[in-house]
């Protein structure tokens, strides 16, 4: 062992004449763990947060969607043909995007019908972990319960199966929309589109009676309060609209390269408007990137204020050992040596500081993500009624680099004032 290791270490460790100067050492410590503790907890939070609402987002809009198709059949399998050929590009399925008025039991209220294939949906969308059998259930179910839930429902949903069995052509309702029309599944509600039918006393909206099988709950309300879930093939009866959809939802193997997909699809197919879920909701993702980084700047702080502390040790040890760093430079210690000497108590702090903070933040990860400590009310959270939690593995190095960093950089003023120290200065009136 280098002798400035081994004194670094017993100037760090033993007990001293100040023991002011060791309480701010373990002060300095506490305040290095604390600050990484916050810093890891938070970001993964805000990663959660992210990564439950993208997965919303993806349960109501597929990743890329291709606007503008105003054809037949033919046209349509034709265009999806043309889409699969892009390599990142998994399924796709015809949709339906109208306005309507649905009327309940409380007050008609203004609706976006979304039909959709119930057959293909559930491969463009996350529609499938978001459909539930009542409004705003007391307890999330698992995910073998949650698969039968979503096939029973989109199965009821299919116009041809529910026409061949006779039964009430079905609708989805956005969880908060049937709270809002005061229905719960197995109520009937009526549909009143802006197509209108001549009869005896002049023309009048066309008006279907639809089964209300399930709800869609994402958790976010501007989702849930207005969108409606119908069969593509019904919209086009109701709307009459012939074979004509409105749009192609796709599917791809990275939701995060949507928009490189997007523009190069956009080039492919000069007629039609091309465009993708990270792009429509924008501003949301780039309000929470902003409030990460915020946060992040604000718990850094943390850590800054204990690297002052850091600075505050070091200068009252190195006053209270200019006698023995005197001693040391007249028996032949070196500048770089008494440099090295007090910089590695201020490492050391920081290694010790950032480990702590490191074990313990990952600790309080691991504690939320098993142990469901906060409840949250159901219907105001997307996607679950827990506190949602995701470890990026690089942050949390980015984290600790930055705390080790600057409690390092703050022990060099310190220690360079104590390499300066002149033994003759020191020692004159000893």
């Amino acid at each position: 062992m280098r002798y400035e290791l081994f004194i670094g270490l017993r100037y760090l460790l033993s007990r001293r004449k100040d023991r002011s100067i060791s309480f701010i050492t373990w002060i300095s410590i506490c305040g290095v763990t604390l600050g990484v503790i916050a810093l890891i907890v938070s970001t993964s939070l805000m990663n959660g947060f992210r990564d439950n609402l993208r997965k919303a987002i993806i349960g109501s809009l597929p990743h890329v969607t291709v606007f503008g198709l105003y054809g037949d059949k033919n046209e349509i399998q034709n265009l999806e043909q043309r889409i699969k050929k892009h390599s990142e590009v998994l399924y796709t399925a015809p949709h339906i995007f109208k306005q309507a008025m649905l009327a309940g039991q409380e007050l008609p209220k203004g609706a976006l019908i979304r039909g959709i294939d119930p057959q293909k949906e559930a491969r463009v969308t996350e529609i499938a972990s978001f459909l539930r059998e009542s409004i705003y259930p007391a307890d999330q179910p698992t995910v073998e319960e949650q698969a039968t839930i979503s096939e029973k429902i989109l199965s009821r949903l299919s116009y041809p199966e529910a026409k061949k069995n006779r039964k009430k052509d079905g609708v989805i309702l956005g969880a908060a929309l049937a709270q809002g029309l005061g229905v719960v599944p197995g109520d009937l509600v009526k549909l009143i589109s802006s197509e209108s039918r001549m009869t005896p006393v002049g023309d009048v909206p066309r008006i279907k009676k639809l089964e209300v099988i399930g709800v869609f709950e994402s958790g976010i309300s501007g989702y849930d309060e207005v969108l409606a879930f119908v069969d593509y093939r019904l919209v086009q009866k109701i709307f009459n609209m012939g074979e004509q959809v409105t749009g192609i939802g796709i599917s791809i193997s990275d939701p995060e390269q949507a928009q490189e997909v997007a523009a190069e699809l956009q080039v492919e197919l000069k007629d039609y408007m091309v465009n993708d879920w990270a792009s429509e909701n924008k501003s949301i993702f780039q309000l929470m990137k902003l409030e990460k980084l915020a946060l992040f700047i604000v718990l850094a702080l943390i850590v800054l204020v204990a690297a002052f502390n850091i600075i505050s040790s070091l200068i009252m040890l190195v006053l209270e050992k200019t006698k023995e760093i005197a001693v040391l430079k007249s028996l032949g210690a070196t500048d770089r040596s008494i440099l090295s000497i007090f910089m590695l108590q201020g490492i050391m702090i920081g290694v010790f500081g950032t480990l702590f903070g490191v074990s313990f933040g990952l600790g309080i990860c691991g504690i939320i993500l098993n142990f469901n400590i906060i409840e949250i009310p159901p219907g105001v959270y997307p996607g679950e009624n827990r506190i949602p939690l995701a470890i990026d593995w690089i942050e949390i190095g980015i984290t600790a680099f930055i705390s080790f960093m600057i409690c390092f950089l703050v022990t060099i003023y310190p220690a360079f004032k104590a390499s300066h120290i002149q033994p003759v200065e020191a020692l004159q009136y000893e």
